[in-house]
């Protein structure tokens, strides 16, 4: 008598990929890494999320979208807007620790600099992500200036994109020799220096 297949929580399996995938990269994540992350077989895999490709893109869909779950929280418990830029410009660089000793950057980041560049579906993914953080970002930033709280002498849309700019800088950084105090830090001259 053959025994039950076991059942797979598939949320956790794609969290565990997503985890394998941010651990060390697309290309130098195999298949067997994915099976022994997720506890499936490689069947399995195929038939619940496709290609490793597949899996990767819907990995990283998880991930960007609980960058934009953290940010909408942390602009929730803010006051004013400009509360709100520190909040998630220091959340955002939390999430690139990755609560490991091998630091792991941010995936999105990581994304954008080994895949990006000759796979136009990863690069979709993460323009509209950006896109999106962008959006929220240049929202805070006019309601900051409309308050009187940020100056007007510079646009929402510049400063926007020079923080972001910056803050990409940042988490890839953070893959390196910049230590986690450093770079909050870092982020507090750069938004004093903008603002």
């Amino acid at each position: 008598m053959a025994g039950r297949p076991r059942k797979f929580d598939l949320d956790e399996a794609l969290d565990s990929a997503m985890e394998a995938f941010w651990d060390t990269g697309y290309e130098a994540t195999s298949m067997a890494d994915l099976m022994a992350a997720t506890g499936m077989h490689k069947g399995s895999l195929y038939q619940s999320f496709g290609d490793k490709h597949s899996l990767y893109k819907a990995a990283l869909s998880k991930y960007l979208l609980g960058m934009r779950n953290v940010k909408n929280e942390l602009l929730k418990q803010a006051s004013t807007p400009m509360e709100a830029i520190r909040l998630v410009s220091h959340g955002l660089v939390d999430i690139a620790d990755g609560d490991s000793e091998i630091p792991k950057g941010c995936m999105a980041l990581n994304s954008v600099v080994e895949l990006a560049p000759r796979d136009p579906e990863v690069q979709a993914i993460l323009a509209e992500h950006f896109s999106l953080m962008r959006q929220s970002m240049v929202k805070a930033l006019s309601r900051a200036q409309e308050m009187g709280e940020l100056s007007k002498n510079r646009s929402p849309e510049l400063i926007a994109s020079l923080l972001m700019t910056f803050m990409s800088g940042l988490g890839t950084n953070l893959k390196g020799p910049l230590k986690m105090a450093e770079a909050h830090q870092l982020l507090d001259a750069q938004l004093e220096a903008l603002f």
